[in-house]
């Protein structure tokens, strides 16, 4: 069977995406020696993966996703390539490719949140971008042979909200991967960073609670306690706003770090108080992980994938009251005893993700359509 994975998110400076597309592809090139494989990069990410593998290779794809050229050049470019199977990593699968493929959907948060708010466009535009996303999605999840999800709550997700065969859903976990030397308290300390501190990772979007949790914060506040919350992510419109909400509620211990290098990702985890997650809405939770890897306590919204996700492993809140979250604050502050069994039971959650495994699953999944002849045989393999 030849496999063509669409790798253009490669690379995790790309998002989430992008560390799931270039897992899959590292484990894949070391578990399957039967199939080939075409991997699709742009030009930003050409030089950054090498075939190891004589049966896999790269195809330039230079489409920029969620736009007319993406629609227009993609499916000549798959075409091309004599695919027997397309594994398209994220929801945008061109609308006019006819080929056999699969899709990974990792949420439908768009769907759950689709207001204007939640974006920069004008309000007439962004009708029109929203429409066409329904479009691709629904093409994606319907024209597919299988649909990948990284949670059951997910799929339960997609069940929901398309008409389609549950065995057609299937599940493969993500995983974590291991953070590099952390970056020490003094160079934290030159973003304003002090200890005792709260961290949470990520944007701003309004599914991330984060104006919520600001006013736990705010409670805690009034309640005495001395901390500080250090929030990591790239400042854009979103962040900006959050930045001017925080104003408005006279908070003084928030600290907008902004971007922040693998050395100062790894040291604001390793040093900080706990982990918040405080969103209303997750496809996965990749930063819960990555605090439990380092021994840090997480606190999580009693919502969507995350009591799935983290099991255990993490003391939960109500992510609708401010209050339920100061309560938490105040828990992780003080109680060391529940701290240190969440840390316990964190590392054992972790035992449950691996990289290597989700590939593993991956491929069955290829073979399973291989096999049901859910895919042609006009190109086989050895």
């Amino acid at each position: 069977m030849r496999i063509g994975i669409d790798a253009r998110f490669f690379g995790p400076q790309e998002t989430g995406i992008g560390r799931y597309v270039e897992r899959l592809i590292s484990h894949l090139e070391a578990i399957d020696d039967r199939h080939e494989y075409v991997v699709f990069l742009r030009s930003k990410a050409w030089e950054l993966w090498q075939p190891k593998n004589a049966r896999w290779s790269k195809r330039l794809a230079d489409a920029h996703w969620y736009t007319v050229a993406e629609q227009v050049e993609m499916p000549r470019i798959f075409r091309q390539a004599q695919l027997d199977l397309l594994h398209v990593p994220h929801f945008n699968v061109p609308l006019f490719y006819r080929g056999p493929f699969v899709v990974t959907i990792h949420d439908l948060i768009l769907d759950q949140f689709p207001t204007e708010r939640a974006t920069t466009l004008e309000p007439l535009l962004f009708k029109v971008k929203f429409a066409a996303y329904q479009a691709v999605v629904r093409h994606a999840i319907r024209n597919s042979q299988a649909v990948i999800t990284v949670s059951e709550h997910s799929r339960q997700d997609v069940l929901r909200r398309f008409n389609i065969d549950p065995q057609k859903v299937h599940v493969t976990y993500e995983s974590v991967d291991p953070l590099p030397e952390p970056a020490g308290l003094e160079v934290l300390s030159e973003h304003g960073v002090r200890q005792p501190y709260l961290l949470h990772v990520g944007n701003s979007y309004p599914h991330k609670n984060l104006e919520r949790f600001m006013e736990g914060v705010r409670i805690a506040n009034t309640r005495g306690e001395r901390f500080q919350v250090v929030l990591v992510g790239k400042r854009d419109y979103f962040s900006l706003q959050l930045e001017a909400f925080v104003k408005r509620l006279g908070l003084d211990n928030v600290v907008f770090y902004g971007f922040a290098s693998d050395q100062e990702l790894a040291g604001l985890y390793a040093h900080a108080r706990a982990y918040f997650f405080p969103s209303l809405s997750e496809g996965f939770g990749l930063p819960g992980l990555e605090a439990m890897q380092v021994g840090l306590p997480l606190f999580a919204s009693q919502a969507t994938c995350l009591p799935e996700v983290f099991g255990p492993a993490a003391r939960y809140f109500d992510p609708h009251s401010a209050a339920s979250m100061a309560h938490s604050i105040e828990t992780a502050l003080h109680d060391t005893l529940a701290t240190q069994q969440l840390v316990v039971a964190g590392r054992e959650q972790l035992r449950k993700y691996s990289w290597r495994q989700m590939a593993v699953e991956t491929l069955r999944l290829y073979e399973r359509l291989e096999r049901h002849g859910r895919t042609p045989t006009s190109h086989p393999t050895q």
